[in-house]
Protein backbone atom coordinates (compact mmCIF):
# COMPACT_ATOMS: atom_id res chain seq x y z
CA UNK A 1 0.00 0.00 0.00
CA UNK A 2 1.15 3.32 -0.86
CA UNK A 3 3.37 4.99 2.39
CA UNK A 4 0.91 8.17 1.62
CA UNK A 5 -2.19 6.34 2.43
CA UNK A 6 -0.64 4.64 5.07
CA UNK A 7 0.21 7.89 7.10
CA UNK A 8 -2.90 9.60 6.57
CA UNK A 9 -4.83 6.35 7.91
CA UNK A 10 -2.56 6.48 10.68
CA UNK A 11 -2.92 10.11 11.59
CA UNK A 12 -7.12 9.78 11.00
CA UNK A 13 -7.05 6.92 13.66
CA UNK A 14 -4.74 8.57 15.86
CA UNK A 15 -6.85 11.80 15.91
CA UNK A 16 -10.13 10.31 16.02
CA UNK A 17 -9.64 9.09 19.84
CA UNK A 18 -8.30 12.39 20.60
CA UNK A 19 -10.30 14.87 22.65
CA UNK A 20 -10.53 17.92 21.30
CA UNK A 21 -10.85 21.10 23.78
CA UNK A 22 -14.15 22.60 23.31
CA UNK A 23 -14.49 26.67 24.14
CA UNK A 24 -16.91 27.72 26.74
CA UNK A 25 -19.75 30.08 24.91
CA UNK A 26 -18.77 33.44 25.83
CA UNK A 27 -21.33 35.93 26.41
CA UNK A 28 -22.77 37.95 23.61
CA UNK A 29 -21.75 41.80 23.20
CA UNK A 30 -23.04 44.16 21.02
CA UNK A 31 -20.32 45.05 18.38
CA UNK A 32 -18.44 48.46 18.24
CA UNK A 33 -17.86 50.93 15.26
CA UNK A 34 -15.00 53.32 14.56
CA UNK A 35 -16.64 56.57 13.25
CA UNK A 36 -14.90 56.92 9.22
CA UNK A 37 -14.76 60.15 7.66
CA UNK A 38 -17.76 61.23 5.82
CA UNK A 39 -19.98 59.22 8.38
CA UNK A 40 -22.85 60.75 10.03
CA UNK A 41 -25.39 58.97 12.72
CA UNK A 42 -28.22 58.49 10.37
CA UNK A 43 -25.46 56.68 7.63
CA UNK A 44 -24.37 54.30 10.51
CA UNK A 45 -28.05 53.60 12.25
CA UNK A 46 -28.99 52.90 8.09
CA UNK A 47 -25.74 50.34 7.55
CA UNK A 48 -26.82 48.32 10.69
CA UNK A 49 -30.63 48.63 11.26
CA UNK A 50 -30.25 50.26 14.23
CA UNK A 51 -32.71 53.15 15.11
CA UNK A 52 -30.72 57.06 15.59
CA UNK A 53 -32.13 57.44 18.97
CA UNK A 54 -31.30 53.81 20.28
CA UNK A 55 -27.89 54.82 19.25
CA UNK A 56 -28.10 58.02 20.33
CA UNK A 57 -29.22 56.67 24.05
CA UNK A 58 -27.02 53.71 23.87
CA UNK A 59 -23.72 56.05 23.53
CA UNK A 60 -24.80 58.68 25.46
CA UNK A 61 -24.65 61.20 22.67
CA UNK A 62 -26.46 64.86 23.85
CA UNK A 63 -25.84 66.54 20.23
CA UNK A 64 -26.10 63.72 16.99
CA UNK A 65 -23.99 66.68 15.45
CA UNK A 66 -20.83 66.09 17.83
CA UNK A 67 -19.81 62.69 15.82
CA UNK A 68 -15.66 62.70 14.99
CA UNK A 69 -13.29 60.50 13.13
CA UNK A 70 -11.79 57.99 15.49
CA UNK A 71 -14.93 57.89 17.95
CA UNK A 72 -15.89 54.50 19.40
CA UNK A 73 -19.36 53.77 19.14
CA UNK A 74 -21.71 50.95 21.04
CA UNK A 75 -23.81 49.22 18.34
CA UNK A 76 -27.25 47.94 20.26
CA UNK A 77 -28.21 44.79 18.97
CA UNK A 78 -25.75 44.46 16.86
CA UNK A 79 -25.06 40.89 18.36
CA UNK A 80 -24.16 38.91 14.82
CA UNK A 81 -20.28 39.64 15.03
CA UNK A 82 -17.82 40.18 17.63
CA UNK A 83 -15.76 42.99 17.98
CA UNK A 84 -14.57 46.25 16.95
CA UNK A 85 -15.63 47.34 13.27
CA UNK A 86 -12.84 49.48 11.54
CA UNK A 87 -12.29 49.89 8.01
CA UNK A 88 -8.66 49.70 6.72
CA UNK A 89 -7.29 49.41 3.36
CA UNK A 90 -6.28 45.61 2.05
CA UNK A 91 -2.77 45.55 1.95
CA UNK A 92 -0.84 43.61 -0.86
CA UNK A 93 -0.66 39.43 0.06
CA UNK A 94 -4.17 39.41 1.91
CA UNK A 95 -6.98 37.94 -0.21
CA UNK A 96 -10.71 37.93 1.02
CA UNK A 97 -10.27 33.62 1.13
CA UNK A 98 -7.15 35.01 3.90
CA UNK A 99 -9.14 37.82 5.30
CA UNK A 100 -12.15 35.71 5.94
CA UNK A 101 -9.95 33.19 7.48
CA UNK A 102 -7.86 34.91 9.08
CA UNK A 103 -10.84 36.45 11.09
CA UNK A 104 -13.07 33.33 11.17
CA UNK A 105 -16.08 34.54 9.27
CA UNK A 106 -17.83 33.04 6.60
CA UNK A 107 -18.55 34.37 2.35
CA UNK A 108 -21.73 36.06 3.90
CA UNK A 109 -20.93 37.26 7.35
CA UNK A 110 -17.86 39.37 6.16
CA UNK A 111 -19.77 40.61 3.03
CA UNK A 112 -22.45 41.66 5.14
CA UNK A 113 -20.38 43.58 7.52
CA UNK A 114 -18.15 45.05 4.72
CA UNK A 115 -20.57 45.65 2.41
CA UNK A 116 -18.86 43.32 -0.07
CA UNK A 117 -21.32 41.53 -3.05
CA UNK A 118 -18.42 39.61 -4.45
CA UNK A 119 -15.18 38.47 -3.55
CA UNK A 120 -13.70 39.88 -7.00
CA UNK A 121 -14.74 43.36 -5.69
CA UNK A 122 -12.21 43.46 -3.40
CA UNK A 123 -8.43 44.74 -4.32
CA UNK A 124 -5.04 45.30 -2.81
CA UNK A 125 -5.48 48.93 -0.78
CA UNK A 126 -9.82 48.46 -1.21
CA UNK A 127 -11.43 49.65 1.83
CA UNK A 128 -12.45 46.89 4.12
CA UNK A 129 -14.70 46.71 7.19
CA UNK A 130 -13.37 43.92 9.55
CA UNK A 131 -13.59 43.32 12.84
CA UNK A 132 -10.68 43.81 15.09
CA UNK A 133 -9.94 42.83 19.05
CA UNK A 134 -11.66 39.70 18.70
CA UNK A 135 -9.35 37.42 20.85
CA UNK A 136 -8.42 35.40 18.28
CA UNK A 137 -4.93 34.73 17.49
CA UNK A 138 -4.39 36.77 14.22
CA UNK A 139 -0.90 36.34 13.08
CA UNK A 140 -1.21 32.95 13.01
CA UNK A 141 1.89 30.57 10.84
CA UNK A 142 0.71 29.99 7.31
CA UNK A 143 1.50 26.68 5.20
CA UNK A 144 1.11 26.05 1.44
CA UNK A 145 -0.61 22.25 0.76
CA UNK A 146 1.79 20.62 -1.82
CA UNK A 147 0.87 18.67 -4.91
CA UNK A 148 -1.49 15.29 -3.88
CA UNK A 149 -0.99 16.43 0.09
CA UNK A 150 -3.73 16.33 2.22
CA UNK A 151 -5.03 18.39 5.66
CA UNK A 152 -4.04 14.92 7.09
CA UNK A 153 0.15 15.23 5.83
CA UNK A 154 0.25 18.82 6.61
CA UNK A 155 -1.40 18.83 9.63
CA UNK A 156 1.37 15.54 10.60
CA UNK A 157 4.47 17.27 9.05
CA UNK A 158 3.40 20.82 11.49
CA UNK A 159 2.42 18.95 14.18
CA UNK A 160 -0.83 20.11 14.01
CA UNK A 161 -4.74 17.91 14.40
CA UNK A 162 -5.67 18.24 10.92
CA UNK A 163 -9.58 18.55 11.76
CA UNK A 164 -8.51 22.07 13.95
CA UNK A 165 -6.66 23.00 10.48
CA UNK A 166 -9.20 21.94 8.55
CA UNK A 167 -11.74 24.05 10.61
CA UNK A 168 -10.19 27.26 11.30
CA UNK A 169 -9.76 27.52 7.70
CA UNK A 170 -13.62 26.57 7.20
CA UNK A 171 -12.93 23.38 5.26
CA UNK A 172 -15.97 20.88 5.74
CA UNK A 173 -13.46 17.91 5.52
CA UNK A 174 -9.73 16.68 5.53
CA UNK A 175 -9.44 16.33 1.51
CA UNK A 176 -10.70 18.84 -0.53
CA UNK A 177 -7.63 21.41 -0.24
CA UNK A 178 -6.11 22.96 -3.30
CA UNK A 179 -2.95 22.30 -4.43
CA UNK A 180 -0.41 25.69 -3.72
CA UNK A 181 -3.59 26.72 -1.22
CA UNK A 182 -2.40 28.81 1.55
CA UNK A 183 -4.01 27.78 5.30
CA UNK A 184 -3.46 28.96 8.67
CA UNK A 185 -2.17 26.94 11.61
CA UNK A 186 -4.26 27.44 14.56
CA UNK A 187 -2.38 28.19 17.67
CA UNK A 188 1.31 29.32 15.96
CA UNK A 189 2.73 32.92 15.92
CA UNK A 190 4.47 33.99 12.94
CA UNK A 191 3.17 37.38 11.70
CA UNK A 192 3.11 37.82 7.87
CA UNK A 193 0.23 38.13 4.78
CA UNK A 194 -2.36 35.27 4.85
CA UNK A 195 -1.98 35.02 1.33
CA UNK A 196 1.28 33.54 1.16
CA UNK A 197 3.03 30.73 3.77
CA UNK A 198 5.39 31.18 6.34
CA UNK A 199 7.93 32.67 7.10
CA UNK A 200 7.41 35.08 3.43
CA UNK A 201 6.11 38.81 3.58
CA UNK A 202 5.58 41.02 0.98
CA UNK A 203 5.72 44.46 0.32
CA UNK A 204 5.30 47.54 -2.63
CA UNK A 205 7.95 49.52 -1.38
CA UNK A 206 7.59 52.01 -4.60
CA UNK A 207 5.60 53.02 -7.05
CA UNK A 208 1.85 51.91 -5.76
CA UNK A 209 0.32 50.40 -9.32
CA UNK A 210 0.79 54.08 -10.58
CA UNK A 211 0.75 54.89 -14.07
CA UNK A 212 3.96 55.50 -15.10
CA UNK A 213 5.66 54.46 -12.34
CA UNK A 214 8.24 51.94 -11.37
CA UNK A 215 6.72 49.54 -9.04
CA UNK A 216 8.85 47.77 -6.31
CA UNK A 217 7.73 44.64 -4.50
CA UNK A 218 9.66 42.75 -2.07
CA UNK A 219 9.45 39.85 -0.72
CA UNK A 220 10.75 38.33 2.62
CA UNK A 221 11.86 35.16 2.84
CA UNK A 222 14.34 34.26 5.65
CA UNK A 223 16.27 32.28 3.20
CA UNK A 224 13.91 29.90 2.64
CA UNK A 225 12.85 30.38 -1.06
CA UNK A 226 14.53 28.64 -3.53
CA UNK A 227 11.81 29.52 -6.70
CA UNK A 228 9.98 32.72 -7.27
CA UNK A 229 7.98 33.83 -10.38
CA UNK A 230 5.37 36.27 -10.84
CA UNK A 231 3.48 38.13 -13.55
CA UNK A 232 1.67 41.86 -13.51
CA UNK A 233 -0.05 43.04 -16.26
CA UNK A 234 0.96 40.61 -18.36
CA UNK A 235 4.86 41.28 -17.58
CA UNK A 236 7.20 38.31 -16.13
CA UNK A 237 8.65 39.43 -12.69
CA UNK A 238 12.21 38.71 -12.29
CA UNK A 239 12.73 38.78 -8.79
CA UNK A 240 16.76 38.91 -7.87
CA UNK A 241 18.58 38.84 -4.68
CA UNK A 242 18.49 42.36 -2.45
CA UNK A 243 19.43 42.83 1.45
CA UNK A 244 18.34 38.94 2.25
CA UNK A 245 15.13 39.72 0.50
CA UNK A 246 13.73 39.30 -3.19
CA UNK A 247 12.99 42.26 -4.88
CA UNK A 248 11.44 42.72 -8.27
CA UNK A 249 11.34 45.93 -10.58
CA UNK A 250 7.93 46.28 -12.62
CA UNK A 251 7.11 49.56 -14.63
CA UNK A 252 3.46 50.20 -15.33
CA UNK A 253 2.44 51.72 -18.52
CA UNK A 254 1.52 55.48 -18.75
CA UNK A 255 -1.43 54.26 -20.82
CA UNK A 256 -2.53 51.32 -18.94
CA UNK A 257 -6.42 52.08 -17.94
CA UNK A 258 -6.90 52.52 -13.65
CA UNK A 259 -8.18 49.62 -12.50
CA UNK A 260 -7.68 46.27 -10.83
CA UNK A 261 -5.21 43.96 -12.33
CA UNK A 262 -4.12 40.51 -11.28
CA UNK A 263 -0.89 39.75 -9.48
CA UNK A 264 0.59 36.08 -9.56
CA UNK A 265 3.36 34.59 -7.45
CA UNK A 266 4.57 31.31 -7.99
CA UNK A 267 7.35 29.69 -5.69
CA UNK A 268 8.93 26.69 -3.62
CA UNK A 269 10.49 26.83 -0.09
CA UNK A 270 13.60 24.75 1.17
CA UNK A 271 11.12 22.16 3.08
CA UNK A 272 9.97 21.22 -0.53
CA UNK A 273 6.68 22.94 -0.42
CA UNK A 274 4.95 25.51 -3.26
CA UNK A 275 2.57 28.02 -3.37
CA UNK A 276 0.76 29.95 -5.62
CA UNK A 277 -0.93 33.55 -5.18
CA UNK A 278 -3.34 35.51 -6.96
CA UNK A 279 -4.79 39.11 -5.88
CA UNK A 280 -6.33 42.25 -7.31
CA UNK A 281 -4.44 44.93 -7.35
CA UNK A 282 -5.90 48.55 -8.39
CA UNK A 283 -3.65 50.35 -11.24
CA UNK A 284 -4.06 54.49 -10.28
CA UNK A 285 -4.00 57.24 -12.19
CA UNK A 286 -0.87 59.02 -12.68
CA UNK A 287 -2.83 62.76 -13.62
CA UNK A 288 -0.54 63.19 -16.54
CA UNK A 289 -1.21 66.68 -18.45
CA UNK A 290 -2.69 66.64 -22.19
CA UNK A 291 -1.63 69.10 -25.13
CA UNK A 292 -2.07 69.00 -28.77
CA UNK A 293 0.32 69.29 -31.42
CA UNK A 294 0.61 69.65 -34.90
CA UNK A 295 3.23 68.21 -37.08
CA UNK A 296 3.92 67.56 -40.68
CA UNK A 297 1.44 64.04 -41.03
CA UNK A 298 4.93 62.48 -42.45
CA UNK A 299 5.71 62.12 -38.61
CA UNK A 300 2.74 60.01 -38.11
CA UNK A 301 3.32 56.53 -39.76
CA UNK A 302 2.53 54.67 -37.51
CA UNK A 303 3.73 51.60 -39.33
CA UNK A 304 7.78 52.77 -38.99
CA UNK A 305 6.78 53.68 -35.85
CA UNK A 306 5.63 50.21 -34.11
CA UNK A 307 8.38 48.64 -36.07
CA UNK A 308 10.48 50.79 -34.67
CA UNK A 309 9.46 50.31 -30.80
CA UNK A 310 9.35 46.61 -31.47
CA UNK A 311 13.15 46.48 -32.21
CA UNK A 312 13.64 48.86 -29.04
CA UNK A 313 12.19 46.33 -27.08
CA UNK A 314 14.21 43.72 -28.38
CA UNK A 315 16.89 44.92 -26.10
CA UNK A 316 14.79 46.41 -23.61
CA UNK A 317 12.82 43.61 -22.80
CA UNK A 318 16.17 41.77 -21.53
CA UNK A 319 16.90 40.87 -18.00
CA UNK A 320 20.31 40.71 -16.92
CA UNK A 321 21.25 39.14 -13.40
CA UNK A 322 23.25 41.68 -12.30
CA UNK A 323 22.51 44.91 -10.92
CA UNK A 324 25.36 47.76 -12.44
CA UNK A 325 23.82 50.97 -10.86
CA UNK A 326 23.74 51.88 -7.24
CA UNK A 327 22.09 54.86 -5.33
CA UNK A 328 20.51 57.63 -7.39
CA UNK A 329 20.79 58.28 -11.40
CA UNK A 330 22.76 61.45 -12.32
CA UNK A 331 21.16 63.95 -14.89
CA UNK A 332 21.99 63.05 -18.17
CA UNK A 333 22.84 66.77 -19.38
CA UNK A 334 23.99 69.89 -17.43
CA UNK A 335 21.33 71.31 -19.10
CA UNK A 336 18.58 69.85 -16.72
CA UNK A 337 15.99 73.01 -16.00
CA UNK A 338 15.91 73.48 -19.72
CA UNK A 339 12.57 70.59 -19.72
CA UNK A 340 10.74 70.85 -23.02
CA UNK A 341 8.41 68.19 -22.88
CA UNK A 342 7.59 66.07 -19.77
CA UNK A 343 6.88 62.37 -19.55
CA UNK A 344 3.54 60.92 -19.86
CA UNK A 345 1.56 63.54 -21.12
CA UNK A 346 -0.75 62.86 -23.81
CA UNK A 347 -1.07 64.39 -27.18
CA UNK A 348 -3.02 64.83 -29.63
CA UNK A 349 -1.58 65.24 -33.01
CA UNK A 350 -3.22 66.99 -35.66
CA UNK A 351 -6.60 67.14 -33.91
CA UNK A 352 -6.02 62.69 -33.06
CA UNK A 353 -7.44 61.08 -29.68
CA UNK A 354 -5.53 61.72 -27.00
CA UNK A 355 -4.21 58.29 -27.80
CA UNK A 356 -0.26 59.15 -27.87
CA UNK A 357 1.58 59.62 -25.28
CA UNK A 358 5.33 61.51 -24.49
CA UNK A 359 7.66 58.58 -23.27
CA UNK A 360 10.58 60.64 -21.58
CA UNK A 361 11.92 64.20 -20.87
CA UNK A 362 13.21 66.23 -23.50
CA UNK A 363 15.86 68.22 -22.40
CA UNK A 364 16.83 71.26 -24.28
CA UNK A 365 20.88 73.03 -24.03
CA UNK A 366 21.31 73.37 -27.43
CA UNK A 367 23.27 71.52 -30.67
CA UNK A 368 26.52 69.92 -29.31
CA UNK A 369 25.34 69.97 -25.26
CA UNK A 370 27.21 66.68 -23.71
CA UNK A 371 25.10 63.35 -23.48
CA UNK A 372 25.91 62.56 -19.49
CA UNK A 373 25.88 59.03 -18.69
CA UNK A 374 23.62 58.71 -15.22
CA UNK A 375 25.32 55.70 -13.91
CA UNK A 376 27.25 52.30 -14.58
CA UNK A 377 25.57 50.36 -17.46
CA UNK A 378 27.05 48.35 -20.56
CA UNK A 379 26.09 49.90 -23.80
CA UNK A 380 24.05 47.47 -25.98
CA UNK A 381 22.67 49.19 -28.69
CA UNK A 382 24.03 52.54 -31.02
CA UNK A 383 22.76 53.45 -34.13
CA UNK A 384 20.36 55.68 -36.70
CA UNK A 385 17.15 54.97 -36.46
CA UNK A 386 14.63 56.46 -38.76
CA UNK A 387 12.27 58.11 -35.69
CA UNK A 388 14.58 58.20 -32.78
CA UNK A 389 17.56 59.45 -34.83
CA UNK A 390 20.99 58.50 -33.51
CA UNK A 391 20.42 56.41 -30.82
CA UNK A 392 21.80 54.93 -27.74
CA UNK A 393 20.29 52.08 -25.20
CA UNK A 394 22.27 51.14 -21.74
CA UNK A 395 21.89 48.21 -19.58
CA UNK A 396 21.70 49.15 -15.65
CA UNK A 397 21.03 45.72 -15.39
CA UNK A 398 17.73 43.62 -13.48
CA UNK A 399 15.82 44.97 -16.53
CA UNK A 400 16.65 48.82 -16.05
CA UNK A 401 17.60 50.33 -19.42
CA UNK A 402 17.76 54.33 -20.57
CA UNK A 403 17.41 55.09 -23.93
CA UNK A 404 19.15 58.54 -25.49
CA UNK A 405 17.68 59.88 -28.89
CA UNK A 406 18.05 62.27 -31.53
CA UNK A 407 22.08 62.73 -30.74
CA UNK A 408 24.35 64.74 -33.02
CA UNK A 409 27.07 62.22 -32.42
CA UNK A 410 27.43 58.84 -30.37
CA UNK A 411 30.94 58.82 -28.34
CA UNK A 412 30.34 55.26 -26.71
CA UNK A 413 30.17 51.89 -28.40
CA UNK A 414 28.43 48.22 -28.18
CA UNK A 415 29.63 46.30 -25.33
CA UNK A 416 31.16 49.37 -23.75
CA UNK A 417 31.13 49.97 -19.95
CA UNK A 418 30.11 53.44 -18.61
CA UNK A 419 30.06 55.31 -15.63
CA UNK A 420 27.92 57.89 -13.76
CA UNK A 421 29.05 60.79 -15.29
CA UNK A 422 30.65 60.03 -18.65
CA UNK A 423 29.96 62.12 -21.92
CA UNK A 424 28.71 59.30 -24.08
CA UNK A 425 27.29 61.57 -26.85
CA UNK A 426 26.00 65.35 -27.88
CA UNK A 427 22.46 66.51 -28.18
CA UNK A 428 21.20 66.80 -31.67
CA UNK A 429 18.31 67.26 -34.48
CA UNK A 430 18.37 63.59 -35.65
CA UNK A 431 15.42 61.51 -36.47
CA UNK A 432 11.99 62.95 -36.07
CA UNK A 433 12.84 66.11 -34.36
CA UNK A 434 11.87 69.28 -34.63
CA UNK A 435 14.50 71.03 -32.80
CA UNK A 436 17.92 70.09 -30.72
CA UNK A 437 16.98 68.65 -27.57
CA UNK A 438 18.09 65.38 -25.81
CA UNK A 439 14.86 62.97 -25.31
CA UNK A 440 16.11 60.67 -22.51
CA UNK A 441 13.89 57.84 -21.35
CA UNK A 442 13.68 55.14 -18.42
CA UNK A 443 12.41 51.28 -19.10
CA UNK A 444 11.99 48.52 -16.27
CA UNK A 445 10.65 45.59 -16.59
CA UNK A 446 10.08 46.33 -20.65
CA UNK A 447 8.22 49.37 -20.09
CA UNK A 448 8.83 53.20 -20.17
CA UNK A 449 8.61 54.69 -16.59
CA UNK A 450 8.61 58.67 -15.29
CA UNK A 451 12.40 59.16 -15.68
CA UNK A 452 12.75 62.03 -12.91
CA UNK A 453 12.00 59.19 -10.46
CA UNK A 454 15.40 57.88 -10.96
CA UNK A 455 17.06 61.04 -10.09
CA UNK A 456 15.48 61.85 -6.95
CA UNK A 457 14.75 58.38 -5.54
CA UNK A 458 17.34 55.32 -4.67
CA UNK A 459 15.86 52.41 -6.53
CA UNK A 460 14.89 49.14 -5.51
Amino acid sequence: MNRKIILSIFVLFLFTFIALPVSAQEDQHDAQYVVQPGDTLSKIALRFNIGVDELTVANGISNPNQLFVGDLLILPGVDWIEGILDVSDVPVGETFRSLRRRFKLDNELLGRVSGVVSPSQVYAGYPLMLPTNIGEDLVSARAALSKGESFLELAAKNGENPWTVAAGNQFKSLWNGISGDVVFLPGTNQPGPGGLPSPLTLEVRKGDFIQGKTTVLEVGAEGQLIELTGELLGHPLNFFEYNENLVALQGVHVMTEPGPYMLTLKGSLADGSSFSFSQLVRVKAGDYESEKITVDPLYLNEEVDNAETAFVKTFTTQVTPEKLWAGFFEKPTPFDIYINSFFGTRRSYNGSDYTYFHSGIDFGGGQGADVIAPAVGRVVFTGSLEVRGNATIIDHGWGIFTGYWHQSEILVQEGEMVSPGQIIGKVGNTGRSSGAHLHWEVWAGGVQVEPYDWLIEVFP
